[in-house]
């Protein structure tokens, strides 16, 4: 298992790099005419396989896409088909969520979005709110950032065992560049901030894709904490993906980034592995005979550890 998570670190962060390299190249300008169009939408399926937190992963996103001159829709939802990482404590990941967002489209300069979403995984719901937007720096690039604020108290996940989990979606923060050519490559890379008012765990993300036909993409995409805090879960992941899109929704690969790039955000669940302190067990009276007791009654008094007790 060691060895196979090895591997899957090695093709989280060798996606990195390449994005990183693509970043450095002299794109090319776009003609005026916007390049190859590519279906949008509104209906779009993604199915993904990798791995995540030193376990394999397999998994579905869907969302439906509603454009108009005002005000653009977005409904999201995601589900994992295995255990996405069996996490801090030994905690079983399977996972689901869904969303909405709204985004306001200046035509062929920026995009401002907010939305809301949760996963249920652990056992338990985290749900978060987020704003943001993207600017058209080119006819090639664009810079995205986003702001996540999560909500609800802090879940306290445990196992029949010595360990469990204390989880809570965390506050987060985005910022990156998004390259496109007109034959329809797209490059992301981002830097996140997970809690920056407390854990301030930093890491990276990205993403490399091509439509190989004009409803159908393929790429692949990772991310990874670069820093890590005691007792907090490091999280990497890294998948291969494929994803269909079709309706009657067309554009350029640019206003097709521009538009539907970045509403889609799930909470950023930061998970605490905590070791329960070890229990003890009193007897009183502490003088009792085994024979010829003249004791009416035994008291057994439990402390420590993680309650109910039960003893034999």
């Amino acid at each position: 298992m060691k060895r196979r998570a090895v591997v899957m670190q090695g093709i989280t962060f060798g996606a990195a790099a390449l994005i990183f390299g693509l970043l450095a190249l002299p794109w090319p300008v776009m003609a005026a005419d916007g390049g190859r169009q590519i279906v949008s939408g509104p209906y779009s399926l993604t199915i993904r396989a990798g791995g995540e937190n030193n376990s394999e992963a397999a998994g579905a996103d869907g969302r439906v896409d509603y454009f108009s001159r005002i005000l653009n829709v977005h409904l999201f939802g995601t589900y994992d088909f295995l255990n996405s990482g069996r996490g801090a404590g030994e905690i079983d990941n399977k996972r689901y969520g869904a969303g909405l967002a709204l985004s306001h489209t200046y035509p062929g300069k920026a995009n401002a979005f907010v939305g809301t979403s949760f996963v249920r995984e652990l056992g338990e719901n985290f749900g978060h709110a987020y704003i943001g937007g993207k600017f058209k720096l080119t006819d090639y690039a664009l810079l995205s950032a986003t702001y996540g604020f999560g909500f609800g108290q802090v879940k306290e996940i445990r196992k029949l065992t010595s360990k469990f989990v204390a989880a809570e979606s965390a506050d987060w923060g985005k910022v990156g560049v998004v390259l496109v050519n007109r034959d329809g490559w797209k490059a992301n890379a981002y830097y996140y901030l997970t809690d920056p008012g407390d854990l301030k765990i930093s890491g990276v993300e990205g993403e490399l894709s091509y439509p190989v036909l004009d409803f159908l993409t393929v790429g692949v995409t990772g991310s990874s904490d670069l820093t890590k805090k005691t007792d907090v879960e490091r999280n990497w992941r890294g998948f291969l993906f494929l994803t269909y899109a079709y309706g009657n929704q067309k554009g350029s690969p640019i206003d097709v980034a521009l538009d539907k790039n970045s509403p889609v955000e799930y909470p950023r669940v930061v998970r605490r592995a905590v070791r329960t302190a070890g229990s003890t067990l009193a007897v009183s009276p502490t003088n009792v005979s085994a024979v010829g007791c003249s004791t009416d009654t035994v008291t057994f008094t439990a402390s420590g550890g993680t309650p109910p007790y039960t003893w034999s």
